[in-house]
């Protein structure tokens, strides 16, 4: 046997000392064809990634960028709403008074920090300006005056400023004299829009503050009392104005950082025509890291316009210094490396393989160990599971994604990581996947440490095989941006119906407010002519106090009689609703969507004052609520009605459940939004609807839990009175 071993050795030196014509073309042209189209793949593969990371540094620098202009511009659009709000007055009302303006103004200038001053500014002629005075001093501004001194025709002095520390030094500023005013006015009405001033210092005492103001045409369908200036068929009204302080616009817009900030420097500028021709550029902000990166040439840098009303300022945007990563830098270069000594190694591979097997064998393995490399590096789960759900193997990355180790898993069921309440669907799933199709399913799992964890898997059955060949991967950051989403449109549904509710306790409360302003000053004027008629000692004196009173009450009557009827906008149509029809689609409604409504016995006459479609879509939010908990059975509807003083009162009553119990504790001890951040599941979230939707009109709904049933009680109120005291339904 040794002597055999020994030939054979002595064999293979022979063959390996042996002169093989190697570089002959007929041997070596596999090779070489393998070693070309390696090298072209390895330029392409060079050029793909080259490309993919100049992509993804613009796609990221992009990102960084529009965060920055989006939070720009929101602010903007954000201030020039509070100004058009201000403006929208005037198209509103008749006459705005000193006291409506403050109202409206004092709320946003004090919410929000850059609003140095909103004002009003009528424009004046100058024949008139004595008139005009004269009523800027019955305004209450009794030491009102006008400055600079008025040259022009037309001026527009400030009337209504706010805030009243401002009024001090602005009340009865020319706007007509300063030339960048003038201009920005001339071109608001000729635009018919807001328009802007260039960046201008806005206050010089006691510090230098710059700023833009935004500047708001206000016209009238007839002549202003100090003016009969005209812009095609409108009079002209005045102006409103906002002054707004930059530094602090610019301060309050990122003041909430973004995590991209970091990865871009920017500054601000307006283009001014400077004194001498030409343009200048006037910087209006910069971000602290940009002179860091002015210092060297940036990877990427772009510009983008900011508009503020008429006017756009400019922002450059540079990448910072340590934007582009050493790894991404080098990384095309590897590659390019790494596939030409690739290309080397397979054209020694495919040469070994035409020259001698124990090459192509060593090669072979040198690729199995490659594959293995790559199976170890992934960060994506790659196991193969037995067709009973149980692990069978799985690589590293099952131990940085649950906390287990691969050895630890083999032979368990893959069921006991899964979240205790979507078992039931997994084994469900399991049982139905295809053969030799790929299905996509995203599982909660349970870490080694209790966290929990979406895994998107991708799962394949082979009969053939005898197993289920599973990739998993994380997409927690997904799922969880999608559960921050549906929040946020939740909230959003629910503050429109609570501003709707405000709208309409608004509209009502100066609709009442008219009709006893209007009784009051009827009656004091009323008493006036009866003191009038009366004789007294100092029947002059007394007979001049008299017909001042009179005089002030008719002005205020007529101020009252100006007063808009708002009531007639409301949205909603307040009626009599009768409820046998109502509650019989309810009950319908409820059937199709697998529950028994149990009504009461009603009179064809009950009904409640109500809007029918918004009482409909409450009814149904709240059956909504009961179904996304889990009440599919009966459900027992209750009312109660007392027509003397004008009230029903309903309950619904289901077998209590622990959900049921925790949202009625939620909605007992929470307010909304804080309720709906602690249970964000759909019958949470149908209750606070319910509840939104009752409080426009008018009741209140709460839930409790009493011993064994689930109840909600709500109010509404019925037409009164009715022959019967009091009745009861159910």
């Amino acid at each position: 046997m040794s002597s055999g071993l020994q030939t054979h050795r002595v064999l293979l030196e022979q063959l390996s000392l042996a002169p093989l014509r190697l570089w002959h073309f007929r041997v070596i042209y596999p090779a070489v064809v393998v070693f070309l189209l390696l090298i072209g793949a390895t330029i392409a593969l060079w050029w793909l990634i080259l490309m993919q990371i100049r992509a993804e540094r613009e796609a990221i620098f992009e990102r960084a960028v529009s965060s920055v202009v989006n939070r720009l511009e929101s602010h903007v659009q954000q201030h020039e709403q509070i100004l058009q709000s201000v403006q929208g007055l005037y198209g509103g009302f008749v006459q705005v008074v000193r006291d409506v303006f403050e109202l409206y103004a004092t709320v946003p200038v004090r919410n929000n920090t850059a609003v140095l001053s909103i004002a009003y500014a009528p424009c004046v002629e100058s024949s008139r300006l004595g008139s005009y005075l004269h009523y800027a001093r019955s305004e209450r501004y009794w030491d009102y005056r006008l400055f600079p001194e008025a040259t022009q025709p037309h001026l527009f002095p400030l009337l209504y400023v706010v805030p009243p520390q401002e009024a001090l030094q602005r009340t009865g500023w020319n706007a007509m004299v300063d030339p960048v005013w003038r201009e920005a006015i001339e071109r608001a009405y000729q635009q018919n829009a807001l328009t802007a001033t260039p960046w201008i210092p806005l206050r010089t005492a006691p510090d230098t503050v710059w700023g833009v103001a935004l500047i708001a045409p206000v016209y009238r369908m007839h002549p202003h009392p100090f003016s009969e200036l005209r812009v095609g068929e409108r009079f002209v009204e005045g102006i409103v104005l906002m002054e707004i302080a930059g530094h602090r616009l610019f301060q309050q817009a990122l003041a909430t950082a973004a995590p991209t900030d970091s990865l871009i420097a920017f500054e601000g500028f307006d283009v001014q025509p400077a004194p001498g021709g030409g343009v200048r550029h006037v910087r209006i902000m910069v971000s602290p890291n940009w002179q860091e990166a002015s210092w060297r040439e940036p990877a990427l840098q772009t510009e983008r316009a900011l508009r503020i009303g008429d006017r756009s300022f400019f922002f450059r945007f540079a990448t910072v210094p340590q934007f582009e990563g050493r790894f991404q830098r080098w990384l095309p270069w590897l590659v390019l490396g790494g596939g030409v000594l690739t290309s080397f190694v397979a054209f020694g591979f495919v040469l070994s393989l035409v020259t001698t097997r124990s090459r192509a064998l060593a090669l072979a393995d040198q690729m199995t160990r490659a594959q293995r490399r790559i199976l170890l590096a992934s960060h994506d789960i790659i196991a193969v599971w037995e067709l009973d759900g149980r692990w069978r193997t799985a690589n590293p990355a099952a131990a940085s994604l649950l906390g287990y180790e691969p050895d630890g898993l083999a032979g368990q069921p893959v069921e006991a990581l899964v979240a205790p309440g979507e078992r039931e669907a997994f084994r469900h799933r399991l049982a139905t996947l295809p053969d030799e199709e790929a299905v996509l399913v995203e599982l909660p799992m349970q870490t080694a440490t209790g966290q929990l964890r979406w895994i998107g898997w991708s799962l394949t059955l082979s009969r053939r095989d005898g197993a289920i060949y599973a990739i998993g991967r994380d997409v927690t950051a997904q799922k969880e941006l999608q559960k921050q989403q549906e929040l946020a449109r939740r909230q959003l549904l629910l503050a429109e119906q609570w501003a709707l509710e405000a709208n309409e306790f608004k509209t009502e409360f100066l609709s009442r407010l008219s009709f006893q302003l209007r009784n009051g000053l009827t009656g004091l004027m009323g008493f006036t002519e009866l003191l009038a008629r009366e004789r007294g000692a100092s029947e002059e004196e007394r007979q001049g106090y008299i017909a001042a009173i009179q005089e002030s009450a008719e002005y205020l009557l007529s101020l009252v009689a100006e007063t808009p009827e708002v009531a007639a906008v409301a949205t909603l149509e307040r009626r009599p609703v009768p409820l046998v029809p109502l509650l019989t689609e309810l009950a319908s409604w409820a059937e199709r969507h697998g529950q028994q409504l149990v009504l009461p016995s009603l009179e064809d006459e009950a009904h409640v004052v109500a809007d029918e479609g918004l009482l409909s879509k409450a009814l149904q939010a709240l059956l909504q609520g009961l179904a996304s908990a889990g009440i599919k059975g009966t459900i027992h509807l209750r009312l109660e009605f007392n027509y003397t003083e004008g009230g029903s009162e309903w309950s619904v009553s289901v077998p209590a459940t622990d959900k049921l119990c925790r949202i009625a504790t939620l909605l007992r001890d929470y307010p909304p939004l804080q309720a709906l951040r602690l249970d964000d599941s759909e019958a949470m979230f149908a209750f606070l609807l319910a509840q939104a939707f009752l409080r426009r009109l008018r009741g209140e709904l709460r839930a409790e839990c009493v011993e064994n049933s689930f109840v909600v009680l709500f109010t509404l109120p019925t037409q009164q009175p009715l022959p019967t005291a009091a009745l009861s339904y159910g």
